[in-house]
C-alpha cells in the first residue's frame, strides 16, 4: 500500500471517529455502519499500516440476533448491565431450549436482579401447560422472598380457573413450631389449615382461618323451617325415651304441611348449622340429644323439659354430616313432638 494509500486510510479514521463522537449522545450505532467501520480498520490492519485505534466509548446499541453460550454477557460495576428502550414491540426477546437455565439470567448481589419500569414493568407468559410466567426463588432456606412487590395496590393477581394456589409447609401448625414469625403472616401448614399472625414473637399469636376442623363462614340466612314432628312430611310422630330420628336439615319445608319449599335451603359442604330448636307437647320429663347424622350416643343434652304440656325452645349449633343430616336421640322417660327452625350456616 503506498503513503498516499496510508494517508486516505488514516483520514477516512479520523472521519468515522468525529461521525462516531457526534453520535453518541443521543442515536445508537446501525449495525451496519459498525460493521462498516470494522471493515475498514480491518482493511487497514491487514495492510500492516494501522496497529490500533482509539476506543470509541461506550459501546452504543445495535439490533441484531446474538447466539452462543451464553448469547450475550453484560457486566456494570455500577447502572445497569443492560438497558433496552423499544417505541414498538419488545425491547428484549430471549429464548433458550435449555429446561435448566433461563432465558434471561440477572444477578445482582446488592438489589435487584430484574428492574422492569413502564405500564407493565414486567410481563411473564407461559406457553406449556404446568409452567409459570414469573417465577421468583429465594437463595436461602430460612429467609428471603421470592418476590417483593409494592405500591397502593401491592399486586393484583386474576385467574381463570384459579386465582391463588397456596403452597403447604413442611412443618405443622405455626403455633407448634419454634419459628420466628411477623405480624401479617399467611402460612397453610402440612395438613392444609391457612394460618394467620396476629402479634409477631417465636412462634408468636396465630389466628386458623381455614381447615379440614373448621367450619368455616357463617352465613345468616332469613329463617326457615326444616323440621315439624307434627306435620304430615317427612317423618310425623313424637319422639319417646331413646327413640332416634335420622334427619335432613337441606331443605327448607312448608310449616303446615311439612313439603319441601326449598330444596337447596342449606347448601351442599355445610359444616353446621344455627337453629332454634323447640319441644311441643310433651310428656312426662325428658331431654334431646341431636348429634350429626348417623351418631345415637347420648353425651349432653340439646333441650331438656321438665314435665308435661310444655314447650320450650333453645338457640343451638349443630354440627352436620357430609349429607346435611342429624339425628335427635331421645332421653329420659318422656316423650315429645320437636320443630327445627334455621336461621344460617358454616361452609
Amino acid at each position: 500500500m503506498s503513503e498516499a494509500e496510508l494517508d486516505a486510510l488514516r483520514q477516512e479514521i479520523a472521519q468515522l471517529r468525529d461521525e462516531l463522537h457526534e453520535l453518541r449522545p443521543a442515536t445508537a450505532i446501525s449495525r451496519r455502519h459498525a460493521l462498516r467501520s470494522a471493515g475498514v480498520v480491518a482493511a487497514g490492519a491487514l495492510a500492516g499500516g494501522i496497529a490500533t485505534i482509539a476506543s470509541a466509548g461506550p459501546a452504543a446499541a445495535a439490533s441484531g440476533n446474538f447466539t452462543g453460550d451464553p448469547a450475550v454477557t453484560a457486566d456494570a460495576a455500577t447502572g445497569s448491565g443492560v438497558a433496552a428502550t423499544s417505541v414498538s414491540g419488545s425491547a428484549i426477546t430471549a429464548s433458550t431450549s435449555s429446561q435448566t437455565s433461563a432465558a434471561i439470567a440477572a444477578t445482582n448481589p446488592n438489589w435487584f436482579g430484574v428492574d422492569g419500569t413502564g405500564t407493565i414493568g414486567v410481563v411473564g407468559t407461559a406457553t406449556s401447560a404446568g409452567a409459570a410466567g414469573v417465577r421468583g426463588v429465594a437463595d436461602s432456606t430460612s429467609s428471603g422472598s421470592g418476590g417483593s412487590f409494592s405500591g397502593p395496590i401491592g399486586a393484583t393477581i386474576a385467574g381463570t380457573i384459579i386465582t391463588t394456589q397456596l403452597g403447604l409447609s413442611a412443618s405443622g401448625p405455626p403455633p407448634s413450631t419454634n419459628r420466628t414469625y411477623t405480624r401479617g403472616a399467611l402460612v397453610v401448614d402440612n395438613a392444609g389449615a391457612l394460618w394467620y399472625c396476629v402479634t409477631s414473637g417465636t412462634p408468636g399469636t396465630w389466628r386458623q382461618l381455614s381447615g379440614a376442623t373448621t367450619a368455616g363462614a357463617y352465613h345468616p340466612v332469613t329463617p326457615g323451617r326444616v323440621y315439624d314432628s307434627r306435620c304430615p312430611q317427612p317423618s310425623p310422630g313424637s319422639l319417646s325415651s331413646r327413640g332416634v330420628r335420622l334427619l335432613s336439615v337441606a331443605a327448607q319445608r312448608d310449616i303446615t304441611t311439612g313439603a319441601v319449599t326449598n330444596a337447596n335451603f342449606i347448601p351442599t359442604n355445610a359444616t353446621a348449622v344455627f337453629a332454634n330448636v323447640s319441644v311441643v307437647d310433651t310428656v312426662k320429663a325428658g331431654f334431646l340429644t341431636i348429634n350429626p347424622g348417623g351418631v345415637t350416643t347420648i353425651n349432653s343434652a340439646t333441650i331438656t323439659w321438665g314435665t308435661s304440656n310444655q314447650t320450650q325452645s333453645n338457640g343451638v349449633s349443630l354440627t352436620l354430616d357430609n349429607a346435611r343430616q342429624i339425628t335427635v336421640v331421645a332421653g329420659g322417660p318422656g316423650a315429645t313432638d320437636f320443630v327445627i327452625d334455621i336461621f344460617g350456616y358454616w361452609l
